[in-house]
C-alpha cells in the first residue's frame, strides 16, 4: 500500500515538474515573430530555404553569426534562440492541417527531383523515402501542439520560406 502511494506521489510530481519546466519555456507570441523576422531576413540574405531538423537552430545561428548578428542583437542566447526556433517551428508545423501538409511533401518530393536533376528511379526512391519519413512529422507535430496557437499567425510567412523555388 505504501510503495502504490510513494508511486502516485513520484508519478504527480514528475508531471508537476514536467508542466512547470513547459510552462517556464512556453513560447511567446514577441518570440515567435522575432524568429520569423529574423528568419525572414536571414534567408532573403542568403537565398536558403528555411526547414525544421534538430540542427536547424544551429545551422542558423551559425549563418547569422557570420553576417548580420541579428539573433544577438534581439536578444537571443545560442540556447534560447535554440528554443524559440524549435518551438516556433514544430508550432508551424503543428498549425498546418494533415492534408495540407502531406501536399505539400509531395510538392517537395516532385521539387527535389527537378532541382536535383534525379532521374526518374532515383526521385522515386527519394519519393519513397520522404513518405516513409512522414512518421516522423507525426512527432514533430506533437512536440509542436502547445505552441500551435503562437505560431499559427505567422505559418504564412513561414510557409513562404520553406517553399523551395
Amino acid at each position: 500500500m505504501t510503495g502504490n502511494l510513494f508511486c502516485k506521489a513520484a508519478v504527480a510530481a514528475a508531471v508537476a515538474f514536467v508542466f512547470c519546466a513547459t510552462s517556464a519555456s512556453a513560447l511567446e507570441k514577441r518570440e515567435a515573430e522575432t524568429v520569423v523576422t529574423i528568419l525572414e531576413r536571414l534567408s532573403s540574405e542568403t537565398g536558403k530555404t528555411v526547414f525544421y531538423d534538430e540542427e536547424a537552430a544551429q545551422e542558423w545561428f551559425e549563418i547569422d553569426d557570420e553576417s548580420s548578428q541579428l539573433i544577438p542583437a534581439a536578444g537571443f542566447s545560442e540556447t534560447s534562440w535554440k528554443t524559440a526556433f524549435d518551438q516556433t517551428m514544430t508550432g508551424f508545423i503543428a498549425s498546418i492541417p494533415q492534408a495540407e501538409l502531406q501536399q505539400m511533401m509531395e510538392e517537395f518530393a516532385d521539387k527535389l527531383g527537378e532541382l536535383g536533376k534525379m532521374t526518374p528511379e532515383q526521385k522515386k526512391m527519394a519519393t519513397e523515402m520522404l513518405r516513409a519519413q512522414m512518421g516522423n512529422f507525426d512527432i514533430i507535430r506533437e512536440k509542436g501542439a502547445p505552441y500551435r496557437t503562437v505560431a499559427a499567425p505567422y505559418a504564412d510567412r513561414l510557409k513562404r520560406l520553406s517553399k523551395t523555388e
